[in-house]
């Protein structure tokens, strides 16, 4: 009786967890944003005051660097989103051809007509078409929404950064022992630890990636090379997932573009080379096993946060989890879940 009322009262608290998650995502994913990246730039805010920067000062710098650098970026990758939309009615005259010569190998391999062929996708790919076109439409009509979100992200980061000691103190003062406060300094202390070199690893792991793809674009003369630099890199940020289709879009663009199956297959070639180095070599160096969440913990909170907040989910989820491991290694009574959530 008492575990079935243990398990009744954790269903409660999980459909409770996702309706507040769900409800108030408008408000909970800037403001998590927020407290991430705050842990990603607090080292520098520290090196400031080191050198008499006051709390103002270097929370102010601190937060414009950030700007500076994300802002850059959008920017970049917004602009050549604009340009591949401006580019797409000549892009399809490529696709049709590549289509042409797909449906010239399946009528030579099967027997099937080409006239049968077109019969059975030419609806399908006039839907999709239109699809990809909508879409890049939309995104290009959101570009305001995510300017406003984007910056009361940093809103928050300046906030966080200037307050954080006395966040610190409010949360000391939740306890009452000696020996309570001081768990909660440390549980605090080693988040923030976490989050941040799970982050900066990314980020530089990113930055290897990106490094690797665009040279490798200009050698094979990849059209769009920065956009796809710029996509493949961000998107490895989702575990799992986002590598796939950082591989992916390059070889897609590929075969549009070019026109020799060798040249194709060498440049397919030569990207999976890279998502090897990258996994297996990149990844361990920069990132290690800071998160110390086993896959099928990253593949819930992963699938979980694209149900939940979309890609922002499935980017966030995964640290929040790593917090709430943290905070139940050091709670007796939830250290059974973070045992669970471990490698």
């Amino acid at each position: 009786m008492d575990f079935l009322n243990k398990t009744n009262r954790l269903l409660f608290f999980l459909i409770a967890i996702y309706l507040l998650f769900y409800h108030l995502a408008g408000f909970l994913i800037p403001i998590t944003f927020g407290i991430f990246l705050t842990m990603l730039i607090l080292p520098f805010t520290r090196f400031l005051e080191k050198y008499k920067f006051n709390s103002i000062l270097s929370s102010l710098t601190s937060t414009f660097v950030l700007f500076l650098f994300l802002g850059v970026l959008s920017y970049l990758f917004i602009f050549q989103i604009s340009q591949l939309a401006d580019q797409l009615p000549g892009m399809r005259g490529n696709i049709e051809e590549v289509i042409e010569n797909l449906e010239e190998q399946i009528a030579a391999a099967t027997g099937l007509t080409i006239e049968e062929q077109q019969e059975r996708i030419e609806e399908r790919i006039r839907a999709l078409w239109g699809d990809i076109e909508t879409r890049i439409a939309g995104f290009i009509g959101g570009v305001l929404e995510f300017t406003l979100k984007f910056l009361l992200v940093f809103v928050y980061v300046f906030i966080f950064l200037l307050y954080r000691k006395k966040f610190m103190r409010f949360i000391v003062k939740l306890y009452s022992t000696k020996k309570e406060k001081e768990n909660a300094r440390n549980v605090v202390n080693e988040i923030t630890k976490v989050v941040y070199q799970y982050l900066w690893g990314r980020a530089q792991v990113m930055l290897s990636l990106a490094v690797m793809y665009y040279i490798t674009f200009l050698i094979f003369g990849l059209p769009f090379a920065l956009l796809i630099t710029i996509f493949g890199a961000l998107i490895t940020i989702i575990p799992y997932f986002g590598p796939l289709v950082s591989g992916l879009v390059p070889i897609s663009f590929a075969i549009i573009f070019f026109e020799d199956i060798s040249y194709i297959v060498i440049f397919s070639i030569t990207i999976i080379v890279i998502q090897l180095v990258e996994s297996y070599f990149f990844e361990p160096y920069f990132i290690g096993k800071e998160v110390k969440l086993n896959a099928l913990a990253v593949i819930i909170a992963v699938l979980l946060g694209g149900i939940i907040w979309g890609i922002a989910g499935m980017i966030l989820f995964v640290p929040i989890l790593a917090t709430i491991k943290i905070i139940s290694n050091h709670s007796k009574d939830l250290r059974p879940f973070g045992a669970l959530l471990g490698k």
